[in-house]
């Protein structure tokens, strides 16, 4: 396909450049052309091209060598920000040796010095306090001196096991070029995908390099920018970079991807957002595409409306996205009960999920009389962790719930009846298995599971459970063929994925489920930044686009009216 105006100029452009790319505007490919071109064009100096994953590393780079020859390749470098900028430090004599933490370890070490220092603040906020403070240049002042601490413990013990996580790779860097001790790399040539996602210091790493001579190339979307819970900078980052190295800046508008009418609510919808690149986004297609809006009674009637018309229309690909993977539980519930193939796109499969999880422990203690999967099903039956977690000494399950029954207190009726209804019934459901009864006692235990497990749980175990009997075999065969079916590599049929996981891709069909306030956009985000989630899932659609809600879950989204459906 030839180059459109906006793309040959992109890559075609001389100097630093910053490439501000729509969705479905060929960002990629435009991308790797002007790898190629400055490669093919220019037989001396080395090109390195960097983006966050090691997966879109790889296809950057067999798409560059493509264009340019296989024989360019010693004067290619693709890789994370992270795994170029640690190729750096692994140059210096004295940090050769550096330990990496992988993240367990980082984790172990923090709540080390979490319990040294008697913090108040929970855990997970001093985490991502610690993770702030590491994506930023300079001095960072806490909120709460007690973070400081073990902000401070951790760094110590860092320094005296000679290690660093994650976080500390370019800052390392970064810093290291400002004292001159860290070189830029030796490349004439650097190109950074993505960049709406870069924090501070990968900002500021791209910079050094800019103003150390190297040509400077940043693509990237500040309207798909959604980890500024990860501290990146979207529009700011980019506009950092193209202002202090005086870039030029080239915007590509021209979708390629969405029906227009698609399109058209998408640029209605981000159209609210202030502080964002001016772009006049447009599509390329005539053909009108597909829009429905439903109202589900609730969750359960949202995926049935979801399979009901994946049904009438199998020979389209489709895709089903919500904002959490939680939501896509009774969705692939549905679709397991239906024999429709799907594809889980990252995330947990429902069977890894708290409630699939639970009952499917629950089974294999019915079956083993073990201890553990019955200890997770009570606990999401709301049983104290400090009863469930009393020392067992290899006994059975049974053994296990008469010890956790003279533990509990006589004044907490509710749980003394969830665990004695418990004792009873596992000694039924094993009689059941014992006298070939194996469908009874797999609706029976998970009866038993709806109706005391916390929440609104009950219906969704009940659909699981049906799934189970369907299953051919003996109880113990069947959780075997469940183990192998929550591996779903299917190349066929539907995907599930969340919003943020299906950035980057595009589908014939879309489903966005759960689109109510409340959740999207949810309390927990800016709003800005959950308009900007609701456009990536809206423009992953090529043809047809469905979007629902559920009246039990609360009022239609907002945004649904903001984007003109």
């Amino acid at each position: 396909m030839q180059l459109n105006q906006q793309q040959a100029r992109a890559v075609n452009a001389l100097g630093h450049c910053s490439v501000l790319a729509c969705p479905g505007s060929g960002k990629t490919r435009v991308l790797s052309m002007r790898a190629a071109r400055l490669l093919s064009e220019n037989k001396t100096g080395r090109l390195c091209a960097v983006t966050f994953t090691r997966d879109a590393a790889a296809e950057l780079k067999s798409r560059i060598l493509h264009l340019c020859g296989e024989g360019e390749a010693k004067r290619l470098a693709v890789g994370t920000f992270h795994s170029v900028a640690l190729s750096q430090i692994r140059r210096l004599p004295h940090m050769s040796s550096m330990k990496l933490l992988s993240d367990g370890e980082r984790m172990g070490l923090l709540r080390r010095c979490y319990s040294q220092c008697k913090c108040d603040v929970p855990f997970d906020k001093v985490l991502s306090a610690i993770d702030r403070a590491k994506s930023r240049l300079g001095q960072t002042i806490f909120s709460d001196p007690g973070i400081e601490d073990v902000f401070n413990a951790y760094q110590h013990l860092l320094a005296t096991e000679h290690g660093m996580d994650f976080a500390d790779i370019l800052l390392t860097v970064v810093n290291g070029f400002r004292d001159e001790s860290i070189k830029p790399l030796a490349v004439r040539w650097l190109l950074a995908d993505e960049f709406q996602d870069a924090d501070e210091v990968q900002a500021q790493w791209v910079i050094e390099h800019g103003m150390a001579g190297i040509e400077v190339t940043i693509v990237g979307d500040d309207d798909q920018s959604l980890y500024s819970f990860r501290n990146a900078l979207g529009y700011a980052g980019m506009l950092r970079v193209s202002q202090t190295l005086v870039a030029q800046e080239i915007t590509l508008p021209i979708n390629y991807r969405c029906a227009p009418n698609i399109l058209a609510h998408a640029a209605r919808l981000i159209a609210n957002n202030p502080n964002r690149a001016n772009k006049a986004i447009e599509a390329a297609r005539d053909a009108i595409g597909i829009v429905k809006i439903h109202r589900a009674a609730d969750r359960y009637h949202e995926a049935s409306l979801v399979v009901e018309t994946i049904n009438k229309s199998a020979d389209q690909g489709w895709a089903i996205l919500a904002r959490t993977n939680s939501l896509l539980e009774v969705v692939e519930a549905e679709l397991l009960a239906s024999g429709i193939d799907y594809t889980l796109s990252g995330g947990k499969s429902v069977w890894d999920g708290v409630t699939g999880s639970a009952l499917v422990g629950l089974l294999k203690s019915v079956q083993s009389d073990g201890w553990t999967g019955m200890a997770n099903a009570l606990s999401v039956c709301g049983v104290r962790s400090e009863l469930l977690n009393l020392h067992h000494d290899n006994k059975s399950c049974g053994q296990m719930l008469e010890r956790i029954l003279i533990h509990a207190p006589e004044n907490d009726v509710r749980t003394r009846k969830t665990i004695e209804s418990a004792r009873r019934g596992c000694a039924e459901w094993r009689r059941q298995i014992a006298d070939g009864n194996t469908t009874l006692a797999i609706y029976a235990a998970a009866n038993w599971l709806a109706q005391h497990a916390k929440q609104d749980r009950g219906d969704l175990v009940k659909k699981l459970a049906g799934i189970i009997v369907r299953l051919k075999g003996s109880l113990a065969q069947r959780l075997n063929t469940l183990s192998r079916t929550t591996d779903r590599t299917n190349d066929n049929g539907v995907v599930l994925s969340t919003l943020h996981g299906s950035k980057g891709l595009e589908f014939d069909s879309v489903w966005i489920i759960g689109v109510e306030d409340g959740n999207l956009p949810h309390p927990d985000s800016t709003e800005d930044e959950e308009r900007r989630l609701f456009y990536v899932g809206i423009t992953r659609a090529r043809n047809r686009l469905e979007i629902s809600s559920s009246i039990e879950d609360g009022l239609d989204s907002r945004f649904i009216i903001e984007a003109g459906f």
